[in-house]
């Protein structure tokens, strides 16, 4: 995973629960990295779910929720840092509809060793966006959080189903993202 995502997962933690959780949780979970992290490096997968799962079972706070929580943070960490100029998408779904042909292009031409996660969309009507997520890490919740982040940035409502999931079984997962407007 990259090094990108690391530093977001500790800057929330240490933004949100002080630096003694942080190393709480690196000691607690002995990362192959120390917890040391930089953007452009790569690191395995497991060291950020066993931070979570040690979070889960510390807080009481579900999984799905925390990673959630996480995406929801990470989203204006990778907003702010795009590698494509997106200041000209004005619209939630605009972005979202951008996100496989547009962002992760890019990404992947600036870190050929990423792995991102494929979206296929589609077009209910003007208020519904059928998003297939897919990943070999069966992260939807975090792109549930960062869907709700990026409506965040857009100043927009929504509502996000998932009545289909990898962790139980689908090929894939299915979010259905409904628009409700503009926050006030």
């Amino acid at each position: 995973m990259q090094g990108s995502i690391y530093t977001a997962f500790s800057d929330m933690i240490v933004e949100q629960m002080g630096m003694e959780q942080w190393n709480e949780l690196i000691e607690q979970t002995n990362p192959p990295s120390h917890g040391i992290y930089t953007s452009g490096e790569q690191y395995l997968d497991s060291e950020l779910i066993n931070m979570v799962v040690a979070l889960s079972t510390k807080t009481g706070i579900e999984i799905e929720v925390l990673i959630e929580k996480f995406g929801r943070y990470l989203f204006k960490k990778l907003y702010d840092t795009s590698p494509v100029d997106i200041s000209t998408i004005d619209s939630l779904k605009s972005f979202l509809l951008a996100i496989d042909n547009l962002i992760h292009v890019e990404v992947k031409r600036l870190h050929p060793k990423a792995y991102l996660p494929t979206f296929e969309y589609e077009t209910v009507d003007d208020k519904t966006l059928i998003m297939y997520y897919s990943s070999k890490r069966k992260l939807c919740h975090v792109s549930i959080g960062l869907i709700l982040g990026a409506a965040d940035q857009f100043n927009e409502k929504v509502s996000i189903d998932h009545p289909e999931c990898m962790h139980q079984g689908a090929s894939r997962c299915k979010l259905v993202v409904s628009f409700e407007g503009y926050n006030e």
